[in-house]
């Protein structure tokens, strides 16, 4: 008789959270719905918040759409208010360096659709240098810092107050004292580790530092996804950097072995990754670059052809990196190397590689054999064996970090940025690939992908079907994530 209250309590206790969890299920499922995600990731979604309401209710508040939709109204305004004044800074420099060009030597339907995602597309007159080693990198980027003359942008979504960091940020330090102005714009989610204090130095001899997208605790900032991932330096509007190396020891090998893949570019396309930081800053300072001393006029310093395009989730309609690159991969005719230290294809992207190989085009992919990323590396070995099967040769580095972004087609197109081969990269993140049309990087490319590869241990169906059966099972469960990773 006595337990009779508290089997009444533990009744209305259970009854209330079983209303909490219906309740949490009926709010969310339909705005789930109404954000038209691709199936996979909608099922994915409704499956969390179905049998796990509470972590659903929390993941979906950080990681939520409607996060999205905030940015996307947010960054329509910075490129409204933008665009008037940069269009003829940017259209008079491209005029210039078509006159005279050739055609970039790439399949026709390649360079109609190039030229279509952006307003200026290929452009000609581009010196290029391909960076494998982080501390050459590192060493190219200072010695540009030193000698400034007028501005230095620089854009990063890590940057760490490490050895590199601070050899970077002094670098800064000594161009604002010679009369170089200084704007630094870092991921907030990406930078965490990096205090005010770390870049109180810089601010203190008149430099700017400023974050993208600050998370705030208390307000809609919250979300965590959208991260700034792009790697930009830009030095008076003539030079540029852009890769997948972030500011750190560990990109520089210091930290950990380290494989990665950065550019430097000089020449007119510069005026493209200056306009994306331009936007970028806008958005986060809320101070307008588009003027002609950010944008000069530059002469042609070398033979390449290139171009800078940014993609992310205010991207609305084309996902640029992404389908220019799909696009190649469907018109490749002979080869198709890659490499992405976090692999989780889309359907139009796994479709793509698949039926190049099954074309009898040579498609090779090297990847990590290890991450930082455990979940990430699992759920792209979910599809070796469909791959492998279509004739799609895979390699793994197992000694070394894989971080680059590359990718190359039949030695005439490639790319180099930040993007990587996963749906964060083509949905999520503000990205910025650098692409080139004709020999001059491709060429480059192979031969040290060739390099990298010569490392990796191949990955062959036969041994694929030994692996234990947990690690399967892991592979296989990763997968189920792969919307939302």
């Amino acid at each position: 008789m006595m337990d009779a209250p508290f089997t009444s309590l533990d009744f209305w206790i259970g009854t209330a959270f079983i209303m909490l969890d219906l309740g949490i299920v009926l709010l969310l499922v339909p705005k789930i719905l109404l954000q038209q995600r691709e199936s996979g990731a909608t099922l994915a979604w409704i499956l969390l918040i179905v049998l796990l309401p509470f972590l659903g209710l929390l993941a979906f508040w950080i990681l939520g759409t409607t996060r999205l939709k905030l940015r996307r109204r947010r960054r329509r305004r910075s490129e409204s208010r933008l665009a008037p004044q940069l269009h003829p800074l940017t259209s008079e420099i491209t005029v210039a360096a078509r006159q005279g060009a050739d055609t970039p030597p790439v399949r026709p339907e390649l360079l109609a659709l190039a030229r279509r995602l952006d307003a200026s597309g290929p452009l000609a007159g581009n010196r290029v240098t391909l960076y494998r080693d982080g501390d050459h990198c590192f060493d190219a980027i200072i010695a540009a810092i030193e000698a400034a003359r007028h501005h230095l942008h620089l854009l990063y979504y890590i940057w760490q107050p490490d050895r590199t960091g601070t050899r970077l940020r002094d670098a800064l330090i000594r161009a604002v004292r010679r009369g170089v102005e200084v704007r630094v714009l870092v991921d907030d989610v990406g930078s965490r580790t990096t205090r005010p204090a770390f870049f109180a130095p810089l601010l203190a001899v008149g430099g700017r530092v400023e974050r993208f997208l600050p998370v705030n605790l208390f307000s809609r900032q919250l979300a965590l996804n959208f991260r700034n991932h792009r790697k930009v330096v830009v030095v008076d509007g003539s030079k540029a950097f852009t890769g997948g190396m972030n500011v750190g020891d560990e990109y520089t090998g210091l930290a950990a072995p380290w494989r990665d893949a950065h550019v430097e570019v000089g020449g007119p396309a510069v005026i493209q990754l200056q306009e994306i930081f331009a936007q970028d800053w806008y958005q986060a300072a809320g101070e307008d670059l588009a003027t002609p001393e950010y944008f000069p006029q530059v002469a042609p310093v070398g033979e390449a052809w290139v171009q800078f395009l940014a993609s992310g989730p205010a991207d609305l309609r084309w996902r640029s990196i992404h389908t220019l690159l799909f696009s190649a991969l469907n018109l490749a005719r002979e080869r198709i190397w890659i490499e992405t230290p976090y692999f989780v294809p889309d359907q139009a992207m796994l479709m793509s590689l698949q039926t190049a190989a099954l074309r009898g085009v040579d498609v090779r992919l090297v990847l990590p054999g290890n991450s930082d990323h455990p979940l990430v590396l699992h759920a792209g070995r979910s599809f070796y064996a469909e791959l492998l099967e279509a004739g799609v040769r895979i390699f793994e580095l197992p000694q070394h970090m894989l971080h680059a972004k590359t990718a190359t087609v039949d030695g005439c197109f490639s790319t180099v940025g930040s993007a990587n081969l996963d749906r964060r990269s083509f949905r999520l993140n503000f990205e910025a690939n650098a692409f080139f049309y004709g020999p001059i990087m491709a060429n480059a490319l192979e031969v040290s992908f060739q390099a990298i590869q010569a490392e990796a241990t191949p990955v062959t169906l036969p041994e694929l079907r030994r692996r234990p059966y947990r690690t399967r099972l892991l592979a296989a469960t990763a997968r189920t994530l792969a919307p939302l990773l």
